[in-house]
């Protein structure tokens, strides 16, 4: 019998015991008994200074881990402010356990001070929303969501318990069920996929990030070492093997290289392994001979769609003999690298891109970057190689503006040895610009680049586009250095590469929290093909 808890101690106790280290978060009122026994518990908690931020904070430390990103918040307003970040992590099936409070259950549904139906908010956005208002319940609750996990299901939960709730006894003693959701590959389907790929001239694997998710690594590699298939990737894929081997084509789809989208263009047959194959991955598919493994059905994107843990579906395959892939398709697809030289307008201000390419001249293995919507995606995806796979992060399925400053917090716990490079505009730093203080409380290793154009720059591009007037786009931004200087960390104004050059060099080699304004033209970026 568990009588030697309550019901907040009992879930921080069951996340601790399931590997988790951290927890990103704001108090209040509704949570404090949760609050209370996560001060008694080894897990550390990350004290941010907006829910939406701990949502972002936790993503980014669930793409780069596989684990699950825990955050928690309290009712009300509380709640609602992660209504962001998990929405975009939804859009990714990000790894996240959400945690709320909420009011007293005696007066929930009453309309009372901070009363929300917080459940019908989450459930949209979250792969389930438990209401655990019992013991039984919590622990059912939990036991699932990782069981979830386990099989390859990933996105995130949600779990929500009113303040009375939190300190009632543990007091229960039944049988939790436990039951498979994702079956185990079938031999016959293991032996189609096969007959496929005897079959195909031109096979191409895309890859997505439940590769990562389910830590099947070294399956992908047996089989690719096998088969010799050529790879590509999507977005949260990239650099899942470094981008420098000719193993991997790098990103396909809208913003893809000119390899991989060739690859996809001419392939006969694509094997889609852990990923939803979203409408940017497929924009250059042409072939209809599309085997997808993926543990959503409700992601299905192919003809042929097998509801399985890719690791396992990757293990069964490797145990055969494989055929080779002709070395013909390989080189066929490597002479379509683009070496056409780019070519510059002349600017008074700095070139974004030159900017950019100054930036990414520092990125190696120990390098971890996070983006913002705007200017900076664009740059930084078509310009870089990725070393590792969750090196360069960006909720692509959403998009939002102020990811990048909360994400290069969760992305600094995970990769504590990392230099991270928080990569903004003036535009979406200052969605999430409060985040500067967690990251001056903690001393992380993190560089923040805001790519300065005093305009939303994308905003008046499509505005132009659409031959209509300027509108509401100018930014009168304030001083980036001071507001920099007033949470204790360093700072400069950037208006030449040289200089940018040289003070990047000795903020990797300081190791301290550092932020640089880089002025640059208001320039068009390349829209994709």
């Amino acid at each position: 019998m568990k009588k030697d808890k309550n019901i907040a101690q009992f879930l921080i106790d069951k996340l601790e015991s399931n590997g988790v280290e951290y927890v990103f978060g704001y108090p209040g009122e509704q949570v404090l008994p949760i609050y209370e026994a996560l001060r008694k518990s080894n897990i550390k908690h990350i004290l941010m200074r907006h829910e939406q931020a701990a949502a972002h904070a936790a993503d980014a430390y669930a793409r780069i881990t596989g684990k699950y990103g825990v955050c928690l918040a309290t009712a009300g307003p509380g709640a609602m402010n992660l209504v962001m970040g998990v929405s975009a992590a939804y859009k990714d099936n990000v790894p996240l356990i959400v945690i709320t409070g909420d009011v007293s259950s005696d007066v929930k549904g009453e309309d009372t001070f901070q009363d929300m139906d917080i459940n019908a908010v989450f459930k949209p956005i979250t792969l389930k929303s438990y209401n655990s208002n019992t013991p039984e319940k919590l622990e059912n609750n939990i036991e699932e969501v990782f069981s979830y996990n386990k099989q390859g299901i990933t996105g995130p939960f949600h779990i929500n318990i009113s303040k009375d709730i939190q300190i009632r006894p543990m007091n229960v003693d039944h049988k939790v069920i436990e039951s498979r959701k994702i079956k185990l590959p079938l031999e016959y389907d293991i032996k189609d996929t096969i007959k496929s790929i005897e079959d195909a001239k031109k096979p191409l694997i895309i890859v997505g990030s439940g590769i990562i998710y389910a830590k099947a690594f070294e399956q992908l590699n047996t089989f690719i070492d096998k088969t010799e298939i050529p790879l590509v990737t999507t977005y949260s894929a990239r650099g899942i093997i470094p981008e420098t081997n000719d193993k991997n084509l790098g990103l396909v789809g809208t913003r893809g290289t000119k390899e991989a989208n060739y690859a996809s263009e001419e392939a006969d047959l694509i094997l889609a392994l852990g990923t939803r194959l979203s409408d940017r991955t497929r924009s250059h598919i042409n072939t209809s001979n599309i085997i997808q493994v993926n543990t959503k059905n409700q992601q299905k994107n192919a003809e042929i769609f097998y509801q399985n843990h890719i690791k396992e579906f990757l293990e069964e395959l490797n145990k055969n003999k494989l055929p080779k892939t002709s070395k013909n398709w390989i080189e066929e697809i490597l002479s379509q690298k683009d070496t056409t030289p780019k070519k510059y307008a002349q600017t008074e201000k700095l070139h974004p891109e030159k900017a950019i390419q100054t930036i990414l001249k520092q990125l190696n293995e120990n390098v971890t970057i996070t983006l913002d919507a705007g200017t900076t995606p664009t740059y930084f995806t078509i310009d870089s190689k990725l070393n590792k796979h969750s090196q360069m992060l960006f909720p692509g399925g959403l998009g939002p503006m102020g990811y990048s400053l909360p994400a290069s917090i969760g992305a600094s716990f995970a990769r504590p040895d990392d230099i991270i490079f928080a990569t903004t505009s003036d535009g979406s730093v200052q969605m999430t610009i409060e985040e500067l203080a967690v990251i001056s409380t903690y001393q992380l290793p993190i560089i923040i680049f805001i790519i300065n154009n005093n305009v939303l720059g994308i905003i008046k591009q499509w505005q132009e586009m659409a031959n209509t007037p300027k509108y509401q786009v100018d930014l009168k931004n304030p001083d980036f250095v001071q507001i920099a200087n007033a949470y204790s960390i360093e700072a400069d104004n950037i208006t030449s590469l040289k200089t940018l050059e040289t003070k990047l060099e000795e903020a990797i080699k300081d190791r301290k929290p550092h932020l640089f304004n880089i002025n640059v033209e208001d320039i068009p970026i390349p829209l994709p093909k």
